[in-house]
């Protein structure tokens, strides 16, 4: 039996198997792995998988449809209930043999709309159960904080997310990019770059996605204008697509032309609708309604900063929100970012391990007991969050 599971990172994967062969949580091991399960992370280099070398895989090998059977979610892996969440859920169920399934930790209501984590209803109403039709379902519960996936009588509808283009066309992309740059790279390099490019700025949309919700809701039509990281149009785009806001015009930073860049807009030309706009010569569009800044700051010279960031606001509309994330090699210290921000305002903060608000001296709960400690130790120390500081009406 081949038994995969995926994890955050390393440091996390006894604690993500011992959720699933706990017998408190399994008493009828329905859905115990097999003693032989393999692990994947998605910073692992591992791509030549043997399920019996006792290595750790890199998390999108490309792996041939029905040739598994069971994919588990550790408690620890970022996947958000969002657009890439449900897409890459559903291309997990194409990976399992027929009787195979996928199963995912799932959180009471409540906990998991305070993270945009995976509940019950949230997979019920997005991959349709059983109430829709008769014949098998898609979901199953199978006990106390687990659910299970399988194709049931109907594929589950698709889902528009740059998980889509990732996991159908990332392999050829990475091709692409060896056969052009030719001896100067290595064809497997290319596609952990590729991949893991594509992974942390899913986690990163995730947060503003949850940011916009919060401040603007779902319905209320927002331009947006991202700046800083190379792979905004990753963001924009995803942005985009998401049914859980309401972009209308998306701007993102593109100081130099990139063939995975330009495939991905593409692959999405129909769903985009011209609504993303590349920025080459860094002129910023007014009345914006949101403007990250993501690794922006740590590279404009400290003298420049205050005027950088006064333009940016100035380019904000009334109640407009100003996103601010280091997280780079050179990124500014706690207390830089909240001198530079406090000139027009008191910030916010929101953890960069789940989409959360954090609170002063109010702890975020989680399944896993050592990321519950890390969103202890962040909301304690700042370091990396995403700051959030709305403009006031004038």
């Amino acid at each position: 039996m081949t038994d995969l599971i995926f994890h955050r990172a390393e440091k996390y994967i006894k604690e993500d198997l011992d959720y699933y062969f706990a017998g408190d949580r399994d008493i009828h091991s329905q859905v115990k792995p097999g003693q032989n399960i393999y692990s994947f992370t998605p910073e692992s280099a591992h791509l030549e998988i043997n399920y019996q070398d006792g290595k750790i895989g890199q998390l999108f090998y490309p792996f041939a449809p029905a040739t598994v059977e069971r994919i588990y979610i550790g408690i620890s892996f970022p996947l958000f209930a969002n657009s890439w969440g449900a897409a890459f859920l559903r291309h997990l169920m194409t990976l399992v043999k027929p009787k195979g399934c996928v199963v995912l930790p799932v959180y009471p209501e409540i906990q998991a709309a305070e993270k945009n984590f995976w509940s019950r209803s949230i997979l019920e109403n997005i991959f349709i159960s059983r109430s829709r039709w008769k014949g098998m379902s898609n979901i199953w519960a199978e006990n106390d904080g687990v659910m299970s996936m399988r194709i049931g009588r109907r594929m589950p509808p698709e889902i528009n997310s740059n998980a889509n283009y990732l996991l159908r066309q990332g392999s050829q992309s990475s091709i692409e990019r060896h056969i052009y740059q030719q001896q100067n790279s290595h064809v497997v390099d290319d596609f952990l770059s590729l991949h893991q490019s594509h992974w942390h700025m899913m986690q990163k949309t995730a947060i503003i996605e949850r940011i916009i919700q919060d401040t603007f809701g779902r319905k209320s039509a927002v331009n947006i204008t991202h700046l800083g990281d190379v792979d905004n149009a990753y963001l924009a785009t995803e942005l985009i697509l998401s049914p859980y806001v309401n972009i209308e015009q998306a701007n993102a930073d593109y100081p130099e032309s990139s063939r995975e860049t330009e495939n991905l807009i593409a692959y999405h030309q129909r769903q985009l609708h011209g609504k993303l706009r590349l920025l080459s010569d860094r002129v910023l569009p007014q009345q914006q309604h949101v403007i990250t800044a993501i690794n922006y700051f740590s590279e404009v010279e400290q003298t420049q900063q205050e005027q950088s960031l006064q333009q940016l606001w100035q380019q904000l509309t009334d109640n407009g929100l100003l996103i601010v994330h280091e997280c780079g090699p050179n990124t500014l210290s706690v207390e830089r970012i909240k001198k530079l921000l406090s000139q027009f305002g008191e910030p916010i903060y929101y953890s960069s391990l789940v989409a959360s608000q954090h609170h002063p001296d109010e702890v975020i709960s989680h399944y896993s007991s050592l990321i519950e400690e890390e969103l202890a130790e962040e909301n304690a120390t700042q370091q990396q969050v995403f700051w959030v500081l709305q403009k006031s009406v004038a």
